[in-house]
């Protein structure tokens, strides 16, 4: 290969109202060729060991996805080839993997072997107050979260009855027209992959959507506030897209692992984005706004701004508990990196990248 591979970035799992929810099983496919499962404790290097494996097949010509971790978006929770039908995933708690077809498919890299058992039981103490404190964090950072979808859902009350739902089903079909009408159908029913196309992390409201839209020629930007009546349009996209047998990739909002705010159709260089990277880059923009009731809108104005408020400062104090966590995570790291035989790591990282080249063969 002449070319350096595309990294692409997406988030599997979320801090969402519920707790972490995870589309782990969304990684990767049935079709999988190899799957990696690692196994180990903070700080000893599964993050670092599948970055330097993405970027050395990057390197090599190879498309790469980066499946960043929503509580340390610096972090990886799985990297995938998707040429060779290979992932490599983070099998900690919260987002507990295990093996669907045990050495036929999958294989469990156990990094604890890499501990000095006798140095980290002189820590013990420590690494039990502090992942009780991490544990402890998030729990208050998902009850701020589920405040805040609590009020959103107030605000949405008043969406749902502001929206004219003539207007939006005659919006909804004028797009499945425009988007298909002109492509023939697949004789299959088309696939659906779910993941988050944002995270409430450590550093407040990511997404890497530049990386997952990336140069796609027909961006069609939804603008509007009525979060579920958006995610219900995107769902007419999805069904008539695996009506017609084409594959979609369905990203979902942090709060709510339900509500959709991007889908991309592959095959049709076609993405719907919520997005606000994309208001003024894109080529149609969707009024959703204009199928609301302004009248009703004006007489809740007051209340609907004031939700809001309150909605953004329950999010942010819950983005705060996150990050607490994610620094009393760094230092329950340090009690165990001094103890971290990182050579052994190296070698079983080149061991794997031999074996990963191999299905190329």
């Amino acid at each position: 290969m002449n070319r350096k591979g595309y990294i692409k970035q997406v988030f599997p799992g979320g801090n969402t109202a519920k707790g972490f929810f995870s589309y782990y099983d969304n990684i990767i496919g049935a079709e999988a060729n190899r799957i990696f499962v690692i196994k180990g404790g903070p700080g000893v290097g599964k993050s670092y060991f599948m970055k330097k494996i993405g970027y050395k097949m990057a390197e090599l010509g190879y498309d790469v996805e980066f499946h960043q971790c929503s509580s340390d978006n610096n972090s990886l929770d799985g990297v995938v080839i998707p040429k060779l039908k290979i992932a490599m995933m983070d099998g900690t708690s919260p987002h507990i993997v295990d093996p669907k077809y045990p050495g036929a498919v999958d294989e469990i890299l156990n990094f604890g072997a890499f501990w000095d058992r006798d140095a980290m039981e002189k820590n013990k103490d420590e690494i039990i107050t502090s992942t009780t404190k991490i544990g402890k964090l998030f729990k208050r950072a998902y009850r701020f979260f589920a405040a805040a979808k609590s009020l959103r859902d107030d605000m949405e009350v008043v969406y749902e009855e502001a929206l004219d739902k003539q207007k939006f089903n005659t919006m909804v079909e004028g797009l499945k027209r425009e988007i298909f009408n002109n492509h023939n159908e697949i004789k299959k029913e088309g696939k659906v992959r779910h993941l988050f196309g944002s995270a409430l992390t450590p550093n407040g409201l990511t997404d890497y959507y530049e990386s997952i839209i990336g140069s796609s020629s027909e961006v069609y930007y939804v603008d509007g506030t009525y979060v579920t009546g958006i995610s219900n349009l995107m769902n007419g996209i999805v069904s008539e897209s695996v009506k017609k047998g084409f594959d979609v990739e369905v990203y979902y909002e942090p709060l709510d692992e339900k509500n959709i705010e991007t889908i991309v159709i592959p095959s049709l260089n076609i993405t719907f984005t919520t997005s606000k990277k994309y208001e003024d880059k894109n080529y149609k923009k969707v009024d959703f706004n204009g199928l609301m009731d302004g009248d009703l809108l004006k007489e809740y104005k007051e209340a609907l701004l004031e939700d809001e408020k309150l909605v953004n400062l329950l999010i942010e104090s819950g983005v705060k508990n996150i990050s607490r966590a994610k620094k009393e995570h760094d230092i329950l790291e340090s009690f165990y990196i001094p103890n971290i035989n990182f050579d052994k790591a190296d070698h079983l990282r080149e061991e794997i990248i031999k074996i990963i080249v191999s299905y190329d063969q």
